[in-house]
C-alpha cells in the first residue's frame, strides 16, 4: 500500500458515526499507516490504533446517561460537563484500553490540540507519558471543559483551530488520504452569535489569540469543508460522511439516536468498502 493516512474530524457524540466506520475497517483488516484526529476524532482514533472493535461505541452508548461521564457528576469531579477522570478511570477499568497494542503497533497516531496562548494547532505523536492528557486536551470543548495544562502550556479542543486536519496530512506528503467527517456534505457552520462571542470573551479574556481563532472558526471550518469537497472531486482523497443531516447534539444522551448513528457509519462504510479498497490499493 502507498503511504496512507486516516484523517478524523471531531464532533463529540457525532463521532459515533466515525466509530462505526472504523469498526468496519478493523473487521476488514483495513490498516492505515497513520491516524490523525482532533477532539472526539482523536478519542475514536486511539481505539482504532489499539485495534479494539466496538470500544468507542460501547462506552458512549452505555455511559451517556451516567452523570459522572456527562453532567452534574462530571462538573463536581472534573470541573466540566465531561468527566475525563471518570472516562480514563472507572470506565476504562471496565473497558480496558489496550496500551500494549497501542504503543507497540507500527501505526503512527497523531493528536491535534489548540494552544491557548498562540491560538494555533499543535500536533503530538503518541506519547506514553502524556497520552491521556493529550486526548483530554484535544476533546476539551470550550465553555464546557476546563483548560488542560501539558508541559506548562494551556490547551483546549483541537477542533477550535482545525476542525479537520487535512492540511497536516497533505503537508506530511501522504499519498492516500481517507477523511471521515461527522457532518453531511451540505453542512456549513453558522456565524457565532453575539451572546457566544461575549461568553468566549468573558471566559478566555486572558488568551487574545485564542479568541481570534474562536471568532474566525466558522469561516475557517466552512473553507475546510469546501477544500475537502474539491479534493474529493479531484480523486485526491477518499471521504466517508453521513448522507443526511446529523440530528445529534454534542453531548447527546439519547441512546437510540447514538445507536442509529453508529449503525449509519457501519452501513455506509460497507457500501463504500470496495471503492475504498480500490482507492487504497490501486495506483
Amino acid at each position: 500500500m502507498n503511504k496512507s493516512v486516516l484523517v478524523l474530524e471531531g464532533g463529540a457524540m457525532r463521532s459515533l458515526y466515525t466509530s462505526g466506520v472504523l469498526d468496519v475497517f478493523m473487521n476488514n483488516n483495513i490498516d492505515i499507516d497513520c491516524t490523525v484526529g482532533v477532539s472526539a476524532g482523536a478519542l475514536v482514533g486511539s481505539n482504532y490504533v489499539s485495534n479494539q472493535k466496538g470500544r468507542t461505541a460501547n462506552i458512549n452508548i452505555n455511559y451517556c446517561k451516567d452523570s459522572k461521564y456527562i453532567g452534574i457528576g462530571a462538573i463536581k469531579n472534573n470541573k466540566g460537563l465531561i468527566g475525563f477522570d471518570y472516562l480514563f478511570g472507572a470506565i476504562a477499568k471496565n473497558n480496558p484500553f489496550d496500551e500494549e497494542e497501542f504503543f507497540n503497533t507500527k501505526k503512527r497516531f497523531v493528536i491535534g490540540v489548540t494552544n491557548c496562548i498562540t491560538g494555533k494547532t499543535e500536533y503530538f505523536d503518541k506519547d506514553l507519558k502524556n497520552i491521556y492528557k493529550l486526548l483530554q486536551a484535544s476533546s476539551s470543548m470550550p465553555l464546557v471543559s476546563k483548560i488542560v495544562e501539558i508541559n506548562g502550556k494551556p490547551y483546549l479542543d483541537g477542533a477550535i483551530d482545525c476542525n479537520v486536519p487535512i492540511d497536516w496530512a497533505l503537508e506530511q506528503g501522504y499519498e492516500k488520504i481517507i477523511v471521515v467527517l461527522t457532518r453531511n456534505k451540505e453542512y456549513r457552520k453558522k456565524q457565532l452569535s453575539s451572546n457566544i462571542k461575549r461568553m468566549y470573551k468573558l471566559v478566555y479574556k486572558k488568551y487574545p489569540n485564542l479568541l481570534k481563532t474562536m471568532y474566525a472558526r466558522p469561516n475557517k471550518y466552512n473553507k475546510t469543508y469546501d477544500k475537502i469537497e474539491k479534493l474529493e472531486d479531484e480523486n485526491r482523497i477518499f471521504v466517508l460522511r453521513p448522507r443526511n443531516n446529523v440530528d445529534i447534539s454534542r453531548l447527546e444522551r439519547d441512546q437510540d439516536k447514538l445507536r442509529c448513528l453508529y449503525k449509519e457509519g457501519i452501513d455506509e462504510t460497507k457500501k463504500q468498502l470496495e471503492n475504498l479498497k480500490k482507492y487504497l490499493y490501486e495506483d
